[in-house]
């Protein structure tokens, strides 16, 4: 940015309202600011900037870069409803019984922390909207109901993680 455009903004941010009732001085004090912080910043942030080749991302395929397939998401459901001892058609229908829900919100918190999946992606699977997808998450966070501290859903959590 050359001075003359520095100059050009710096005059429409001083037309605001907010600058009209300064004087000179305090004008000019916010003028100089501005200019020294403009240059200021230009200087840190070339400091900062790396420039990565394309060559040097390299994405390995074990790690959550990945989405993960239908197929990886229906083994994790078939793991979850043998341990629970639940029908898998249930746990992706839209029954609300309580073991039903422990099901669906461990599996909810799973796809979320090991593959990283977005609350749509995982809503979208199970036929539901975002923000169920996002109680499950926070009921897991907050420690609330299935979730809380003697509970033995963060064993069968942490292995699922594990595995």
């Amino acid at each position: 940015m050359t001075s003359a455009q520095i100059f050009s903004e710096l005059r429409v941010a001083l037309k605001a309202g907010h600058f009209r009732d300064l004087s000179y001085l305090e004008k000019n004090i916010y003028k100089n600011a501005f200019r020294n912080g403009y240059k200021l910043a230009k200087k840190h942030n070339k400091k900062n900037i790396y420039y990565i080749r394309a060559k040097q991302i390299r994405k390995k395929k074990d790690t959550s870069f990945n989405k993960p397939h239908k197929g990886m998401i229906d083994s994790l459901i078939n793991k979850v409803c043998i341990r629970l001892e639940v029908p898998k058609d249930q746990v992706l229908g839209k029954c609300r019984k309580g073991h039903l829900i422990q099901a669906r919100t461990l599996i909810h918190n799973v796809l979320r922390e090991k593959y990283n999946m977005s609350l749509p992606m995982i809503g979208h699977y199970f036929n539901q909207d975002h923000t169920t997808v996002l109680n499950s998450v926070q009921m897991k966070q907050d420690k609330r109901r299935f979730w809380k501290d003697n509970e033995t859903i963060w064993k069968d959590f942490q292995s699922l993680l594990n595995d």
